[in-house]
């Protein structure tokens, strides 16, 4: 029997871990990546691997619009889940997986968090933790997973060639392209799908970070700040290099490396820990998170003239891919399975 022709757009990490999984669920399909960018050149790159999904002091979805807090809290836990058993695996060496504990404070009254029991060991901070910390009141401590994305991105890519799965390097203007080529595409493009599918609800937001090394930093850092540009500023050590960012910059499309962020980014990150003064810069990255008025998972049947063409869509993760990349897959997998089953139509959601 013929196998079913399936192609994702994307090699991001919501790209690779669909890819994989359909593979997994599906194993009747062929499956091949399509992307103009892999990785070290992603978006995925840039993120700092840190298991969160992305909130705002008040808990409120941030970056992902409204999606609904039930599915945010169904995709973190599988990924979580996921996660968390590469960092107890042999594979954790390999991609960088760990359990890093640390703080997340505020300068304002923080209520307890939705995935407050989802993480290890929550608790308040004590008045004498906070008062290391200048201008904060209140704050957590617990233990959350982490993972090298740079190291996580090729692993990824090595577990699904190993299973078959093709790879062609091509720039899209229109999934339409792909019509006639793949029985089912899976769209994980990214900020991208403003125009592989005239998707304007989804915008990109830019963040620029610096990678450090400081090995004897063992425990994050996470503070609120009331600068709309700068959200969060956030220290974030991993198993091989510490990420300093916080910066969050709403419709902006430069790729190219700014010295006022970077300088605001060190100088925010020194101050809250004086530590990394000595610490070896590695490199600046800056890349786009793809926010959307909601993240955008459902099947839609697209038409142009006689040419057709059914699309899974899975974009829109804002500044939460790696925090949703697992469970997404999962449903990305599951909904794709049904559909060549069924083959049922599902209205857009645009």
């Amino acid at each position: 029997m013929k196998k079913q022709q399936i192609g994702v757009v994307g090699a991001g990490v919501i790209g690779l871990s669909s890819a994989i999984l359909i593979q997994e669920v599906c194993p009747g399909s062929e499956v091949t990546i399509i992307a103009d960018k892999f990785s070290p050149d992603t978006t995925s790159d840039v993120a700092g691997g840190f298991w969160e999904p992305h909130l705002l002091g008040n808990w409120e979805p941030h970056l992902l619009g409204n999606t609904p807090q039930e599915r945010i809290r169904r995709w973190s836990q599988a990924t979580w889940d996921h996660l968390a058993g590469l960092a107890h695996s042999q594979h954790a060496s390999e991609v960088g997986a760990c359990l890093v504990s640390g703080y997340t404070l505020s300068p304002a009254k923080l209520e307890r968090p939705p995935h407050w029991d989802q993480v290890i060991g929550f608790r308040e901070v004590s008045q004498e933790e906070m008062a290391r910390f200048p201008g904060v009141k209140s704050g957590f401590f617990y233990t959350t997973v982490m993972i090298e994305v740079k190291n996580y991105l090729p692993w990824l890519m090595k577990r699904f060639k190993d299973r078959g799965g093709r790879v062609l390097q091509k720039r899209l203007s229109s999934l339409m392209e792909l019509s006639g080529q793949y029985d089912i595409v899976v769209n994980c493009s990214g900020v991208e799908a403003q125009h592989l599918v005239n998707d304007p609800s989804i915008y990109p937001v830019r963040g620029q970070i610096i990678r450090v090394k400081a090995p004897w930093l063992k425990h994050f850092l996470i503070v609120t700040s009331e600068n709309p540009e700068y959200v969060d500023g956030y220290i974030l050590p991993g198993a091989q290099q510490v990420v300093l960012g916080g910066i969050e910059q709403a419709g902006d499309w430069d790729l190219q490396h700014r010295d006022a962020d970077r300088e605001y980014l060190w100088k925010t990150c020194t101050r809250l820990l004086p530590c990394l003064q000595n610490a070896e810069i590695v490199r600046d990255w800056t890349g786009l998170r793809p926010v959307r008025s909601a993240v955008r998972l459902e099947v839609e049947y697209l038409q142009s003239g006689d040419r057709y063409l059914t699309v899974i869509h899975n974009y829109g993760h804002g500044g939460s891919g790696v925090t949703l990349h697992w469970g997404c897959a999962k449903e990305v997998a599951e909904v794709l399975k049904r559909e060549q089953t069924q083959g049922r139509q599902i209205l857009s959601k645009l």
